[in-house]
């Protein structure tokens, strides 16, 4: 093995096999802005567990969530936002994965907080395939590279 390394390195091939250094710089740099977006939710995950369960979290599905009536879904569910507040999305070349937000300092918080209550914790990765809208005058858009954006669920009560 070491043998086809050395003659790759030597022969300039394996410059191809190796990510460029600015799509490194970029993705430590996004997992470094998650790694910091993650620190609010560990802050306030206890107490939107508490207020979910009273029927009090803002769930986009459930209109009534400040209705002092609303029932518990069972679940939170964070979307990992931009340094504007909106979604964070990323193309599908991007080098961030599951994996790489999984290893941050703060999810692995997040993980220890919630599994310690006895709840259970996901990370989901959404791809986004256009806008999902076809009329007769505009077909949907295709795009070749696909973006996607990254859910955090938390549930088990």
């Amino acid at each position: 093995m070491k043998f086809i390394q050395k003659l790759l390195e030597r022969s300039g091939i394996s410059i191809i096999f190796q990510p460029r250094i600015d799509d490194e710089e970029e993705r430590q740099k996004t997992i470094d802005w998650i790694n910091y977006s993650l620190f609010a939710i560990v802050e306030k995950v206890a107490d939107d567990i508490e207020r979910e369960k009273l029927g009090f979290f803002p769930h986009p599905e459930n209109e009534q969530a400040l209705n002092e009536r609303a029932d518990s879904l069972g679940y939170i569910q964070y979307i990992l936002k931009d340094k504007t507040g909106g979604r964070l999305e990323l193309s599908q070349f991007s080098l961030v994965s599951c994996n790489s937000i999984k290893m941050t300092e703060n999810y692995q918080k997040l993980k220890s907080l919630v599994n310690e209550a006895g709840y259970t914790i996901e990370l989901k990765e959404i791809n986004i395939d256009g806008d999902g809208i076809e009329t007769y005058e505009e077909l949907d858009d295709y795009v070749d590279d696909y973006e996607r954006y990254f859910i955090i669920l938390i549930s088990g009560w």
